[in-house]
């Protein structure tokens, strides 16, 4: 509701020495992940003030980044993070080595069989990890094994920080393949079914990016 957004950065105005730090992490997360822009909230720099005067935690710093490439993904002139918070924040955002799922290497292995080389756990120029990338057709695709944990209940509606990753994945040209555990889940027991899913999942995400580049 980009009305109740709106009644938010009006609210926020002129409070902002209010907020704790996590008020204003999850304040900047939320329209970055709504992709609801503001002026009135980031256009001055009381905001990125207010930020950089905070005790900040690792994953309030995260989502100072993800506001921060959302900024850059639609080429705001807002006033952005002070660059020595800007990379406590990346480097935050880039902390610690993934570590891959079943669900994860049960993908893995069936690019592997397909003799695509999967490159796993790459980190973007973003700071993002991706589970796996494969070159296709002369490009990189992106491989996203998204388990139980990255939907919203039974309407499997991808949660915020999921749909922000895709999102801004995308925004920086790669070609992206995501793959919902369900999908993957049924063809547990049928190995040329996972092959052609993938096959033809791949081929889709390097077409749709061709068409749309």
């Amino acid at each position: 509701s980009p009305a109740l957004f709106d009644a938010v950065a009006k609210a926020a105005q002129g409070r902002l020495h209010e907020f704790k730090s996590q008020d204003l992490a999850s304040t900047a997360w939320a329209y970055a992940t709504a992709d609801v822009s503001s002026a009135a909230l980031f256009g001055d720099r009381r905001f990125t003030e207010s930020c950089a005067t905070a005790d900040l935690t690792g994953d309030q710093l995260c989502q100072l980044h993800q506001w921060q490439l959302w900024l850059e993904e639609h080429g705001h002139s807002w006033p952005p993070l002070p660059t020595p918070l800007a990379q406590r924040c990346r480097v935050a955002f880039c902390a610690g080595d993934g570590s891959p799922s079943r669900l994860q290497r049960s993908v893995a292995k069936v690019l592997a069989e397909l003799k695509l080389s999967p490159r796993e756990e790459v980190r973007t120029a973003q700071g993002y990890s991706l589970d796996a990338v494969v070159g296709i057709d002369g490009c990189d695709v992106a491989v996203e094994v998204d388990g139980p944990s990255h939907f919203v209940g039974r309407s499997r509606t991808p949660t915020g920080a999921t749909a922000l990753k895709r999102r801004q994945l995308r925004a920086a040209g790669w070609r992206l393949l995501p793959i919902p555990y369900w999908e993957w889940d049924a063809l547990s027991r049928d190995p040329a079914g996972q092959r052609e899913y993938l096959t033809s999942g791949l081929k889709a995400a390097a077409e749709e990016a061709t068409a749309s580049g």
